[in-house]
């Protein structure tokens, strides 16, 4: 009785490391760069960050995570789409990874938002949380639209600072990507 309780023990051990493995295996895949990411977010605090390679990566801080958080990554050719459901009374810390080059768009339900290092378009939106996005030269931009309906907007690279409710900006230069940045409750940094 004791080897048999000893197999089913060895059994086990097994398939939790196979499907430890199949689960990091579905937070990575390869993606073009210059192609255009969808991110779609539930509650938590993200950081968006230059890839070293083409590939999407998304980790999390804490893995004991993994059991409340669902992920999903669906690709089509230069197109892809990020959506994670995490817990309601706590969220997820992920550190998401894309191409340098990606134009994104991103929707988040609430929590702290941090985007670095990438190059191109970038639509963000968010319910309640700080947003802090790292647009680069505004060079870079031919047009640029933020707002904020309570709190601060600062957007050192266009000369803007902000206080109070119904906050917001535009501006238009010779560049070839588009910034949007709206959100309803919080901060929002553009540096």
């Amino acid at each position: 009785m004791r080897k048999l309780g000893f197999a089913a023990a060895v059994v086990i051990v097994v398939l939790v490391g196979i499907l430890a493995a199949q689960a990091r295996e579905a937070t990575e895949r390869r993606f073009v760069s210059g192609g255009t990411v969808l991110l779609e977010l539930d509650a938590g605090d993200y950081d968006i960050v230059a890839s070293r390679d083409d590939r999407i990566k998304i980790e999390w801080d804490d893995r004991k995570q993994d059991a409340d958080v669902t992920l999903r990554i669906d690709l089509a050719s230069s197109r892809a789409t990020v959506r994670t459901d995490t817990p309601w009374h706590d969220g997820a810390k992920m550190r998401i990874e894309l191409p340098r080059r990606t134009n994104i768009v991103v929707k988040l339900s609430a929590g702290d938002l941090t985007i670095s290092g990438i190059e191109g378009s970038k639509d963000v939106s968010a319910h309640a949380g700080d947003v802090k996005i790292g647009v680069g030269s505004r060079d870079q931009y031919r047009y640029v639209n933020a707002s904020v309906r309570a709190g601060d907007l600062n957007a050192d690279p266009f000369n803007v600072r902000k206080e109070g409710l119904f906050r917001s900006f535009e501006w238009t230069g010779t560049g070839r990507y588009e910034l949007r940045a709206h959100l309803t409750v919080g901060d929002l940094k553009l540096e």
